[in-house]
């Protein structure tokens, strides 16, 4: 696991010795956010003749003592395999990477003082190509109709997983990562925290090949800092990088941009090591999966498309023993039959799948007629 050990406190509650939990770190300074990096601008100045020049401040680059996500526990654990095994067995040997979103839900994490778990039920492989040495998400036609399903099932998309080669010199996140990382945790940000302070909780995965496991591969959630996401916001980072910094960009003609420092010293070149907040990964005890089943074939696979033999299969394999909901509870399954049917359907088998209630029988029906 990449999550750093954490000690238990006497309280029985554990704390990390790299970071606290958000909210008891601002508990500790009245809930003041002004200071905070996501409330800062990282605004450039214009020269202009003979006017006045307003210097924009200097910033320190700090890594970040606190953290949104303290860990991130695979509940799903059939789901996280064949994702892993289907890179693993069909596209390393290419030289092909793959990627996810990742639908879930956020839980209190009681291990810390006001920590918060996000808990993996579901992985939703988009449409995707390489582009370069990493798999790139293409526009997504059914995305709304994805997350209207996991919403139905009481998800929603927690963060996003991807495979990668092996970094140099035990590197934790490249660069480039780090950027793409700080893109998506600013689209998927709100302000819904009672501070009103704008923060993400979105976690990523990197799954890489792991020297101390042999080569095979291992999980490593993280994040990146707030101060990262608002550099990335405010369009400051260049997207040249080199294998371990991320680059300020040049300043434009007649503009002064801010000075980043670095140890008190202004640097261009900034370390990603800076940026990286590590999110812990254990298994959550006595917990219950939403689905009891992952078998159904898998989006968006181009080595193995869905077909509608998938659904005759499915029925053939599960057990007309289990409950009604039970043999419907496979994330993909339902996501099938939202495309293949309507949505509708798709939304009340999730309903069901999501209280354990039975499949109406008319719902049973017409997915009968469909696999005849």
């Amino acid at each position: 696991s990449a999550g750093t050990q954490a000690v238990a406190g006497s309280d029985g509650t554990k704390t990390d010795p790299k970071f606290e939990t958000f909210d008891a770190f601002l508990r500790a300074r009245r809930y003041d956010t002004a200071a905070l990096p996501g409330s800062q601008r990282y605004v450039s100045s214009q020269l202009t003749k003979g006017g006045m020049i307003k210097l924009p401040p200097s910033v320190s680059i700090k890594q970040q003592p606190y953290r949104h996500v303290d860990t991130l526990s695979v509940i799903n654990v059939p789901e996280m395999e064949n994702f892993i095994g289907y890179w693993q067995h069909e596209l390393l040997e290419n030289g092909m990477q793959r990627l996810g979103w990742i639908y879930g839900y956020y839980l209190e994490d009681k291990n810390y003082d006001e920590g918060c778990r996000a808990i993996v039920e579901g992985i939703y492989e988009p449409p995707q190509e390489m582009i370069g040495e990493i798999a790139k998400h293409r526009d997504d036609p059914h995305i709304a109709r994805v997350d209207r399903v996991a919403e139905a099932l009481g998800l929603e998309r927690i963060g996003w997983i991807f495979t990668t080669l092996l970094l140099d010199d035990g590197q934790l996140l490249s660069p480039v990562e780090v950027q793409r990382i700080a893109r998506l945790q600013n689209e998927h940000s709100t302000d819904i925290h009672f501070t009103k302070y704008r923060l993400s909780k979105f976690v990523s995965c990197a799954v890489r090949p792991d020297v101390s496991l042999g080569g095979l591969p291992s999980l490593n959630p993280f994040m990146v800092s707030d101060q990262c996401c608002a550099i990335v916001r405010d369009g400051l980072m260049a997207e040249s990088t080199d294998r371990k910094h991320c680059v300020v960009r040049e300043a434009h003609k007649n503009e002064l941009i801010t000075d980043f420092l670095v140890e008190g010293k202004p640097n261009k070149k900034l370390l990603t090591d800076f940026f990286i907040v590590r999110v812990n990964d254990t298994a959550p005890k006595k917990h219950q999966r939403m689905f009891t089943h992952a078998e159904f074939p898998r989006e968006n696979r181009p080595t193995k498309p869905q077909r509608r033999e998938d659904l005759k299969n499915y029925f053939r394999r599960v057990s007309s023993a289990e409950p009604s909901w039970s043999r419907y509870a496979d994330f993909h399954l339902i996501l099938y039959i939202a495309q293949e049917f309507d949505v509708d359907t798709a939304v009340t088998i999730a309903e069901c799948v999501r209280d354990r209630k039975d499949i109406p029988e008319g719902t049973e029906m017409l997915i009968k007629e469909m696999i005849r």
